[in-house]
């Protein structure tokens, strides 16, 4: 039996220049309450005509992690707590409202956490494991990436708490959230693959030096240090699985051969269902 009807909230993030939610298809009226998220800081609100945010915030950033902390002390400055799910979208995002409705339902009726929609096999992307697997509606995974992440208000507002140690925003996705997770015991996390997004644009955080002197890997690495010290700080909470497939594992581009190889019996077991699946057709 699902709970009462609880809405949500759908941050999506504007430069102030172009045409706001230009890749978003608003094809329907949306099940949760929009939040744009103007990042050049000038109030660009004249702009939004027709779009009737039910939040509008204007604030010079430099990345993801800018945004996510200005969202979270924005909702807290302004006592607003009583909503579901927090998606945070970025401006390049490609999606249409009725599948926004869909993920929303979707992560409700499976009581999710954490979870995203599946990428398009045609987006900029980094990790395949969140390339959409048709067939599935869901997939659990040990994290969801920063581009595109949904959090229950309890996981955000908890991890809001240490939003400002990472500009970028990198790292909060692999390290902090999966360990606020846990500490919270909520750590239902997903790929929504019923619902696809493309994402539009190649990455822009790498390489780049924000005002802290320090580059997306520096953060992500510090990071994963934090979380070590509150794992090590509250050992009888975490599992050895998680210590070992969450925080032991090192942020590289691309994905070591150690796990690599871990995959090869689950490739086995792929290529003998599709090989059954075909002699059906």
């Amino acid at each position: 039996m699902m709970s009462s009807i609880q809405k949500s909230i759908v941050v999506i993030s504007w430069d102030g220049i172009s045409s706001p939610l230009s890749y978003i298809l608003k094809d329907k009226a949306p099940d949760f309450d929009l939040f744009i998220f103007d990042y050049s800081g000038q109030d660009n609100a004249s702009q939004l005509e027709g779009l009737q945010p039910a939040y509008y915030l204007s604030q010079k950033t430099e990345c993801k992690g800018d945004i996510l902390l200005g969202v979270y002390s924005h909702l807290i400055q302004n006592s607003v707590s009583d909503f579901k799910y927090i998606g945070l979208l970025d401006d390049d995002i490609f999606i249409s409202y009725s599948d926004l409705n869909k993920l929303l339902f979707i992560a409700g009726m499976e009581q999710l956490d954490v979870f995203q929609a599946s990428l398009t096999h045609d987006s900029y992307y980094q990790h395949r494991q969140f390339i959409q697997k048709a067939g599935s509606v869901m997939m659990p995974t040990n994290w969801v990436e920063i581009m595109a992440p949904f959090y229950s208000s309890a996981v955000f507002f908890e991890a809001g708490k240490e939003f400002n140690r990472s500009i970028s925003g990198t790292g909060i996705d692999v390290y902090l959230i999966p360990t606020v997770q846990v500490l919270l015991g909520k750590t239902k996390t997903a790929v929504v693959h019923a619902v696809s997004m493309k994402h539009c644009r190649p990455i822009r955080t790498d390489n780049r030096i924000f005002r802290n002197g320090k580059d997306n890997l520096t953060e992500i690495a510090e990071l994963q240090s934090y979380c070590m010290d509150i794992v090590n700080r509250n050992p009888t909470k975490f599992e050895p699985d998680f210590v070992r497939d969450v925080i032991n594992r090192k942020y590289v581009y691309g994905i070591p051969l150690e796990y690599k190889l871990k995959r090869i019996p689950t490739l086995f077991a792929n290529l003998y269902r599709f090989l059954v699946d075909e002699s059906y057709r």
